[in-house]
């Protein structure tokens, strides 16, 4: 009993001393931010609203999209895939909510000429128009179908030099075999 008494004050000995030299040390926080010039925008406000209802023309073409993909799921009667799509088609249409209150909010702040919330309402467009991209691959990975497809492969053959292209080269020899020999058993056991 004894020693566990002394194991517990040794324990609370240290505690009290860590804690005394922490509150004696100075605390070295984070370092304090620059009070700079604020960010500028190299876009003008005309041209985020532009670039921002291309971005809302986009979302438009990607529901059309994955809404043509429903259908001919639902005629293939393919509940799967099916269910995927509607959830892919349900985000897409929250986004392109979410699109349309960013780009009022960016119209009104041009107007404002407030430049701190026109880059701030430019940034919630490109993000919301980048999560739209995402929701579009992955609609198109509940199809199946590939998204980096190009083109029909071209398989080009070349022949390095001193080897004749209209004959047919003999095939190779069997390969060597070699003998591994095995090393001896560790313990007869």
């Amino acid at each position: 009993m004894f020693r566990t008494f002394s194991i517990i004050g040794s324990f609370l000995g240290l505690f009290l001393l860590a804690t005394s030299a922490s509150l004696a040390a100075p605390a070295a926080g984070p370092a304090p931010a620059e009070t700079g010039a604020p960010l500028k925008s190299t876009v003008s406000g005309a041209e985020m609203l532009e670039q921002g209802r291309e971005y809302r023309a986009q979302i438009e073409s990607t529901a059309l999209q994955i809404q043509a993909q429903v259908l001919q799921a639902k005629s293939d009667k393919d509940v799967i895939r099916l269910n995927c799509l509607i959830d892919k088609q349900t985000q897409v249409k929250v986004n392109g909510n979410i699109m349309d209150q960013a780009l009022q909010s960016l119209q009104e702040t041009v107007s404002r000429h407030d430049e701190g919330a026109q880059l701030h309402e430019y940034t919630r467009i490109t993000i919301v128009n980048q999560k739209v991209q995402v929701l579009r691959t992955e609609a198109d990975a509940c199809v199946g179908a590939e998204t980096n497809y190009v083109g029909r492969t071209k398989v080009v053959v070349e022949v390095p030099p001193g080897l004749q292209n209209n004959v047919d080269q003999p095939t190779p020899s069997e390969p060597p075999v070699s003998v591994v020999d095995r090393p001896p058993p560790a313990s007869p056991f």
